[in-house]
């Protein structure tokens, strides 16, 4: 793990009680750069157990290699809630050790019975004061297995996995897990905040948000059997969030997020391409039409600047795909901005950010790109910020000390927040650093005023003051995981997802298990 993760766990208390002096002196866009080291740093295995490749039956627990592990600290480990884990597969075959970027993950019931495993029903294991055992059925008829070697704290264990498939070791390496319940020393919610409402969404886990007129429109996607779609709320009472609509449409329900122009809700569908809904009623959206590209019909997010829709495409080699939305119930697709990179096939979570200009496209393995869209001679690249192990997928930029800042964020393990000068796109800086535990990750965020507001899945919503980007400050935060919800699972992107903050004096989350949920704003800046 990189110093400078380890550093920013050690500086959680300090941020979560807003421990930086509000009493500073406004920023006046002086900075030291910052070294950029990427999400990771590779510094060997996780723990110190091994695997065992022949003698024993694949997945077994004789099949680790337990004997430098001090087994006894297992018994302290907590025996209940949902732990993530970051995962680091072994060099195989003359493939070299890499992470993986969503990482791991399995959940025990609170009688310390494994009920998950890596997204899935656990389906063998031995879980006495020193042992950990767990393992579960992959995809493809594998299995997939956990063995503990040592407990760090409470809520931390290392140890190793494997996963077989047929009898035959398919991959193994190292893990290091740790409980996501909230920090220690904090509440359920901080900062002046207060929850007014709270609403369930029958559809799957709720990944987005849009506020439209008193009405919040929550976009979910597929997940075990649950459709996804659409659920209108009318909101015109925020303490009283009535559900007016539901639309799910059949064989086409896996929605990834949504946005809005002339009474036309555009939903990023990772199935068809870009979902065209008249909104103009709210209780009664109706389909208008479906818009694709030809080479790659699935869309993870889109974005509205004006008369363009951006479309995030869900296979990356494709990019961003760019319509002309003068007419808003037919847009036309214009061209793509591509990275001229390959990346990993993930969705975005934020469509591309227009400010003073320009567009600030995640670009994921890419890192961030500055563009000009609207240059006569079509697409300009300006300038990229990119960095090892990046998953880049949400943005939001803003002015600061006379600099332009755009603050910038990857999904996944060891996944932070960045505050980056832009002012120059040809030279872009990091001047700041935010970030929580390396097993959770961050996903959305919004910008208003010197208020940062970010969705971070089990660590909910985290509010920042970045008067001075240099030195991002939490001043409130909101816990809307809790490991007992219903249909609570184990991944990466539980908990909060999507977030509006429409300036009508609350703040709209969604959380893949809770539903809407309506805060108020932290009092001030």
């Amino acid at each position: 793990m990189r110093p400078a993760l380890l550093a920013s766990m050690a500086l959680l208390a300090c941020w979560a009680t807003g421990c930086a002096s509000s009493d500073e002196p406004p920023w006046d866009g002086r900075y030291t750069p910052l070294e950029e080291l990427g999400d990771w740093s590779d510094y060997g295995p996780l723990s110190v157990c091994g695997v065992v490749e022949s003698g024993a039956s694949c997945g077994s627990l004789e099949s680790f290699d337990l004997s430098s592990c001090r087994r006894h600290t297992l018994e302290q480990l907590e025996r209940m809630g949902v732990y993530r884990s970051l995962l680091r597969i072994d060099a195989r075959n003359g493939a070299p050790a890499r992470f993986v970027p969503s990482g791991g993950g399995f959940k025990l019931n609170a009688a310390g019975t494994p009920e998950q495993v890596q997204g899935a029903n656990a389906v063998a294991g031995v879980w006495d004061t020193r042992t950990l055992f767990i393992a579960s059925e992959t995809p493809d008829g594998g299995l997939f297995t956990f063995a503990g070697c040592n407990a760090v704290s409470p809520r931390v264990v290392t140890g190793c996995f494997t996963r077989c498939r047929d009898g035959v070791l398919v991959e193994s390496g190292t893990f290091r897990a740790e409980r996501v319940t909230r920090f220690q020393g904090e509440h359920e919610i901080s900062g002046g905040m207060r929850l007014v409402s709270e609403r369930a969404v029958g559809l799957g886990p709720a990944v987005d948000v849009q506020l439209i007129d008193g009405h919040a429109y929550v976009i979910s996607q597929d997940r075990r059997g649950r459709p996804g779609g659409l659920t209108v709320f009318d909101v015109s009472d925020p303490a009283v969030p009535m559900r007016v609509a539901e639309l799910s449409t059949p064989g086409d329900t896996d929605w990834r997020g949504a946005t809005f122009k002339g009474g036309m809700l555009y939903v990023a569908s990772a199935s068809s391409g870009v979902v065209v809904l008249d909104v103009s009623v709210p209780s009664a959206p109706v389909l208008v039409r479906r818009v694709s590209a030809r080479t790659s019909p699935g869309v993870s997010m889109v974005s509205v600047d004006r008369d363009r829709l951006y479309a995030v495409s869900t296979d990356a080699t494709v990019g961003t795909l760019m319509f002309d939305i003068s007419e808003p119930a037919e847009p036309r697709l214009l061209e793509r901005i591509v990275s001229g990179m390959r990346m990993p096939d993930q969705p975005s979570s934020r469509g591309p950010v227009s400010y003073e200009g320009r567009l600030y496209v995640n670009h994921r393995g890419a890192g961030l790109q500055v563009v000009d869209a609207r240059a006569s001679s079509g697409v300009r690249v300006l300038g990229q910020y990119t960095y090892p192990y990046a998953n880049s997928r949400a943005s939001a930029v803003g002015t600061f000390g006379g600099r332009i800042v755009a603050f910038e964020s990857s999904m996944g393990m060891g996944a932070r927040l960045r505050a980056l000068d832009v002012s120059e796109p040809r030279h872009i800086v990091k001047i700041g650093e935010y970030g929580l535990r390396a097993v959770v990750s961050p996903r959305a965020m919004e910008l208003r005023g010197s208020r940062l507001y970010v969705t971070y899945h089990q660590e909910g919503l985290r509010v920042l003051d970045v008067s001075n980007p240099t030195k991002p400050r939490e001043v409130a935060y909101f816990n809307s995981f809790r490991e007992t919800d219903p249909g609570r699972g184990d991944s990466m992107e539980e908990g909060a997802t999507g977030l509006q903050v429409p300036g009508d004096g609350h703040v709209y989350i969604v959380d893949t298990s809770r539903g809407l949920l309506v805060l108020t704003e932290p009092p001030g800046e």
